[in-house]
């Protein structure tokens, strides 16, 4: 669980189990059902209906594609029992409607339940991780969930707060 403090890191709310490598989808619903039902099999989401459409709801008020290659969608929702985030990078880069009108490769997915609780901290580590260093670079070449994990975890190390 993440600590009570400010600081989130993201290595104890992401795990193996919500990494999805070389998804297989062309459209940003369906890479959003799929990172959905990932953290649905990891036990957070308890209704992937009603979280794939608050957080499609959310992408209709304005994309979430932050560009550069990189999608964040994110909604708090009934649907979620805790603050969560699923990693996927997709076999070939998706049209997200993205800010830079380029297609996206990684997607960052963050679901919470209605409370607050982290939400927006989690939102602002995954920008700050990501344009700190390499990370991006080192998550396109990650072969497997485990070099995933121990990519962020040293990024995270190199970055306070």
């Amino acid at each position: 669980m993440p600590r009570s403090d400010t600081m989130i890191r993201l290595t104890e709310i992401l795990s193996e189990s919500t990494i999805h490598l070389n998804i297989p989808v062309g459209d940003k619903p369906s890479v959003i059902r799929d990172l959905a039902d990932v953290l649905a099999r990891a036990g957070v989401v308890t209704d992937t209906d009603r979280v794939v459409e608050d957080i499609l709801s959310r992408e209709r008020v304005m994309s979430t594609g932050i560009g550069g290659g990189i999608a964040v969608p994110h909604a708090q929702s009934a649907g979620a029992k805790r603050l969560a985030l699923a990693l996927g990078r997709m076999a070939v880069p998706v049209d997200f409607e993205a800010l830079d009108e380029r297609p996206v490769n990684l997607v960052f997915l963050v679901v919470g339940p209605d409370e607050k609780g982290g939400f927006i901290r989690v939102l602002a580590r995954i920008g700050r991780l990501l344009y700190s260093g390499d990370l991006q670079r080192n998550l396109l070449r990650a072969r497997t969930p485990t070099e995933v994990m121990e990519c962020i975890r040293y990024e995270e190390s190199r970055i306070t707060g």
